[in-house]
């Protein structure tokens, strides 16, 4: 029988390495940085292979050591077992299957050369192999006739492991398309306080033309006011009994850490989206129709009141889209990007709106899969802000009930910074 407990800790090794791993990729994929969520996830997992790799080194070099004394026995064993195996020290022999008398032998290897005799098994002294001798087929006739009985793996059900191949099916990912497009949740460690409010300038100075020499310049005020942020927790909790921690391969406590990390990163990011669409105030520009004309139009007359409404005046560097929007507008841009050809195309997405000498079909549109039908908005990223402090993995054992209660959660605090950066865009209604 194997080592169950190096079998356990050698899969879980090779689980958080193919995890990790496949985090990198998708992170490399997206060609971002990693969020606050996937960098803590990462620590953590880290830490528990460095907890794992010398425990891994102990047990096999227990086992090497096992092995090797087992071998030892074996040797020493081998010659005594297979002696009493046919007849013992008193001459009394072990009887062959069918009552019949005894037949002694000298010894073990007496045995073992009247066995071989029988069966044909022998070789002359010119080589030549020996037929079967017909004294010793009647004295091993017992042995001979015994029946082989085949064991096949119906008879040994208790020893066969249930495999589970592959990744387990159904597995969340963690993804935030909304966040990412805005360059990830910032960090709120050191934040005190339940709410906090993010600076703004809600009146610039004056700058204008002098009227005459020694007349006074222009003069206004600055005043500073502030965007309110509410830190929300988010979390979700499990209690898990200690056997399936230790019993399922691949180990029951990964798959669920991983899975509450996904669904709080995916529950964050629908929230922070939903908040961001409800609070864009520009617009809305309608598309007068699903063509790529009526499409351009209405999204540079979003774009311009973008650029009109903030402050310093910037052109938008986003579009998001909600599924059906994407699915509706993407073809017609696309096709036409493709049809005029690699020099249009090349121009298309090197440059875009926020260039000030682009394309605004060149800015990179984001899909919000989270968005109601029919959202879409064309703004800048730095119109909206999240905060975000991953706490993690929290645990308490139950000794009473065997068992772990695990949480998983954190605080995360948004608002619009600049509504009016965000301009609607409302699309046109299709009939399938």
């Amino acid at each position: 029988m194997g080592n169950k407990v190096l079998e356990r800790m050698v899969t879980e090794r090779d689980q958080i390495e193919a995890q990790v791993k496949e985090m990198l990729a998708a992170i490399e994929a997206d060609e971002r940085d990693p969020s606050d969520a996937e960098r803590a996830l990462i620590a953590r997992q880290k830490a528990r292979r460095e907890e794992l790799e010398p425990q891994i080194v102990e047990l096999v070099e227990w086992e090497e050591q096992t092995n090797a004394s087992r071998d030892v026995h074996a040797i020493l064993n081998r010659a005594t077992r297979v002696t009493v195996d046919v007849i013992d020290g008193d001459g009394n022999g072990q009887r062959p299957p069918g009552g019949t008398p005894p037949v002694l032998h000298r010894s073990a290897g007496a045995f073992i050369v009247d066995y071989l005799r029988a069966r044909g098994g022998m070789r002359s002294y010119d080589g030549r192999e020996a037929p079967p001798d017909p004294l010793a087929i009647e004295r091993m006739g017992p042995w001979l006739q015994r029946a082989i009985e085949n064991q096949t793996t119906a008879d040994t059900p208790g020893l066969l492991p249930e495999p589970i191949i592959g990744d387990v099916l159904g597995q969340k990912a963690l993804v935030q398309p909304f966040l990412t497009s805005i360059g990830g949740a910032r960090s709120m460690g050191g934040i005190p306080g339940k709410t906090f409010s993010r600076p703004k300038i809600t009146q610039h100075t004056l700058v204008g033309l002098q009227t005459a020499e020694k007349t006074e310049l222009p003069s206004r005020k600055m005043i500073i006011g502030g965007v309110p942020f509410t830190k929300v927790t988010k979390g979700g909790v499990v209690d898990i009994s200690r056997q399936d921690i230790d019993w399922t391969v691949p180990s029951a406590w990964d798959i669920l850490l991983r899975d509450l990390a996904a669904v709080y990163g995916e529950e964050v990011e629908e929230e922070v989206a939903a908040d961001a669409a409800a609070k864009a105030s520009g617009g809305p520009v309608a598309v007068t129709a699903n063509t790529l004309e009526a499409w351009a139009a209405a999204l540079y007359e979003g774009a311009a009141l973008v650029y009109a409404a903030t402050t310093p005046k910037r052109l938008p560097n986003r579009i998001w889209m909600s599924l059906d929007v994407w699915a509706q507008a993407g073809p017609i841009i696309d096709v036409a990007v493709i049809q005029a050809g690699a020099q249009v195309g090349e121009l298309l997405s090197t440059q875009g709106a926020s260039s000030f000498a682009g394309n605004v079909f060149a800015l990179p549109r984001f899909v919000v899969p989270s968005w109601p039908d029919g959202t879409c908005v064309i703004g800048v990223d730095s119109a909206y802000e999240a905060y975000e402090e991953v706490v993690g993995v929290l645990s308490a054992v139950e000794p009473a009930l065997f068992g772990v209660q695990v949480a998983y959660g954190g605080y995360v605090a948004f608002n619009a910074v600049e509504p009016e950066g965000m301009c609607k865009i409302t699309p046109p209604v299709v009939t399938p």
